[in-house]
């Protein structure tokens, strides 16, 4: 399955990479930023926990671009960008569901 996947993603390059750094991106770094919450502490007024993540979305967006742009493996790429948006997007969604 691994090289039927890396056939797949070196068929088109271009287009791998104009999805992970465009809408891939922008998708991971909010799913990051939905799940901060979770990790990060309240702080003295009790809204840090909240604040943080807005204000660190843009920086999270262009890691990720960045790396997408910059990364040499393709298949390296998508797995750490949707590993860690499949992660970050179910703490968020065990967090809206009372689980955590």
């Amino acid at each position: 399955m691994t090289e039927r996947l890396r056939r797949a993603l070196d068929a088109r390059p271009r287009l791998t990479r104009w999805l992970l750094a465009g809408p891939g991106a922008v998708a991971a770094a909010l799913l990051f930023a939905m799940a901060m919450p979770i990790w990060l502490p309240k702080g003295a007024a009790g809204i840090d926990n909240t604040v943080f993540p807005l204000i660190l979305v843009p920086l999270i967006w262009a890691v990720v671009f960045v790396y997408a742009c910059v990364e040499e493996s393709l298949l390296r790429c998508v797995a750490v960008i949707c590993g860690t948006a499949a992660v970050c997007g179910l703490t968020a969604a065990m967090a809206f569901t009372g689980w955590i």
